[in-house]
């Protein structure tokens, strides 16, 4: 059964469903994007699950997330093991990154800011994603309501107590210290 649009809006932008939302995998990326020397790595989570509750005031609304830290990707074996290694995610011995929202800021227009709590490897720090709307409609089989945001943060991995580096002879670090997260999501309204 289609599920009911709606018919909020705010700034003439106009609001999803009120509900639970669940990731469409498929149609979802978490990535990374981390500092080597002089280059950028481009990374990704695979396994990943969660939840949105879109409230009826934006700013109730929550998100629940959680990485499976062993779906870590970066295109190269050798750079995967290292990063679950004791050296950075730690894998064996914490299994999952999680996040969970506290609070959602309206930013004008379609955009927003979510606030939460990130944990890695039993370290707990706020971040604020910078978020964007990208609106709502049918599920390609009309047989449902599918809605897309995308979301991004830079951290200080060493917050996370993720401090592995080497000098290198022409100075600086091997690693860098900031990295950027950046989240493309496509959510699916709990029938």
């Amino acid at each position: 059964m289609a599920q009911t649009m709606t018919n909020r809006a705010v700034e003439g932008i106009e609001l999803p469903p009120v509900g639970t939302w669940g990731f469409d995998k498929a149609h979802t990326n978490v990535g990374f994007v981390a500092r080597h020397m002089l280059s950028k790595v481009r990374g990704r989570f695979t396994e990943f699950d969660g939840r949105v509750e879109i409230a009826e005031r934006p700013e109730d609304s929550s998100v629940q997330f959680q990485i499976r830290a062993d779906s870590i990707q970066t295109d190269s074996d050798l750079r995967d093991d290292h990063l679950k290694s004791g050296d950075f995610l730690e894998v064996e011995q914490f299994e999952a990154l999680t996040f969970a929202s506290t609070s959602v800021h309206l930013a004008g227009g379609n955009r927003f800011e979510l606030v939460g709590d990130l944990t890695i490897k039993d370290v707990t720090n706020e971040v604020v994603l910078d978020a964007e709307f990208g609106g709502f409609g049918p599920t390609a089989d009309g047989a449902g309501t599918v809605a897309f945001f995308s979301a991004s943060t830079e951290l200080n991995r060493e917050d996370w107590d993720m401090t592995w580096n080497v000098a290198v002879e022409t100075g600086g670090l091997l690693v860098g210290k900031k990295v950027r997260i950046e989240i493309d999501a496509e959510i699916i309204l709990a029938q």
